[in-house]
């Protein structure tokens, strides 16, 4: 088989902004770009330099045979519980960072560099996935429901740069004009 296009081999990392409000209304509006949500993407909402991040979904299929000359013969598969999970790491070391790290709140002090740890439940928001490359194919993913959890360790290690594994959990939403686009919307016409 032959290469269908050289232009569709990628190389890049993604940019991560949530807001913790569900189906955010800029989500997918443009700013006269062909930029899906790129009101949505500003700098207060940046979840900073991200290292790593993976795209993961989980799907369970139920398979059905039939039996045919003493043969068991599958006829049949179908999906029946479906997941998208996006494991990711920043090494931006921020109170905004850490606070989604460690489930933590503002204590009442009014100070905003001490936060109380492990205080605060999982918030459930908005996300938008920009992944722009100048090698292959760039795309947005908006997510109108999702929740931002600790994944795994801080490691502080004097001989390399922290980073804190951190995943996003796209929740379902079929609410307005997301019912026909539930998990979100991945646009691949960006240019």
């Amino acid at each position: 088989m032959s290469t269908i296009s050289t232009g569709n081999y990628t190389i890049g990392g993604i940019d991560i902004y949530f807001e913790a409000s569900i189906a955010h209304a800029s989500l997918l509006d443009t700013t006269g770009t062909v930029q899906v949500g790129s009101p949505f993407r500003v700098s207060s909402r940046s979840l900073g330099n991200i290292v790593s991040a993976e795209f993961n979904p989980d799907i369970t299929y139920v398979e059905h045979y039939i039996s045919k000359k003493g043969k068991r013969k599958k006829d049949k598969m179908v999906s029946n519980m479906e997941s998208l999970t996006i494991p990711f790491v920043f090494d931006e070391v921020n109170t905004n960072n850490m606070k989604r790290f460690f489930l933590a709140s503002l204590p009442d002090t009014g100070d905003t560099d001490k936060l109380a740890v492990l205080d605060a439940p999982l918030v459930e928001g908005s996300v938008s996935i920009n992944f722009l490359t100048e090698v292959g194919q760039s795309l947005i993913y908006s997510i109108p429901k999702a929740t931002i959890r600790p994944d795994g360790a801080l490691p502080m290690n004097t001989e390399d740069w922290w980073n804190g594994p951190m995943v996003i959990e796209v929740l379902h939403y079929d609410t307005d004009h997301w019912a026909s686009k539930p998990y979100g919307l991945l646009d691949m016409g960006v240019y």
